[in-house]
């Protein structure tokens, strides 16, 4: 039995149709793995940067306390340019030892995005960075 060519062009077409529609499943997760995985490293260099600016702002503290104003007041700021993180979902502990002074910010981006989505394994979402300045210094 002979098929004619346009019974072959559409069995062709009908394979094509199921090969995408085995493929997509898989190009759908790998680019949703690829936005959270960017998501998670955008807000993890944020947090990092905001925990370096703190602990720079600490350096003109005269006082303990005067130093965690400056910390807090810092992160405030610059979390005000983030909006998609509430000033609720991140902590920050500033600790002088000795001649240093640490600054310790925690986020849970639990919430956000594909963290809340659960579409795709993501990295643990409490994010922790830490900032250290020598007083009178950067270390």
């Amino acid at each position: 039995m002979r098929q004619t060519s346009s019974s072959l062009a559409d069995s062709r077409r009908g394979v094509a149709v199921i090969e995408f529609a085995l493929v997509l499943p898989l190009l759908a997760l790998l680019a949703l793995g690829i936005l959270g995985y960017g998501q998670y490293f955008l807000l993890a260099h944020s947090v990092q940067q905001i925990a370096n600016d703190a602990a720079r702002a600490t350096i003109g503290g005269l006082s303990a306390a005067e130093r965690v104003a400056l910390a807090n007041g810092t992160v405030a700021r610059e979390l005000g340019q983030m909006p998609a993180v509430q000033p609720g979902q991140m902590s920050v502990a500033v600790e002088d030892a000795g001649e240093l002074t640490i600054v310790r910010l925690r986020l849970d981006a639990a919430t956000h995005g594909l963290f809340a989505a659960r579409i795709v394994p993501m990295p643990d979402p409490v994010i922790e960075r830490r900032a250290t300045v020598r007083q009178g210094g950067i270390e």
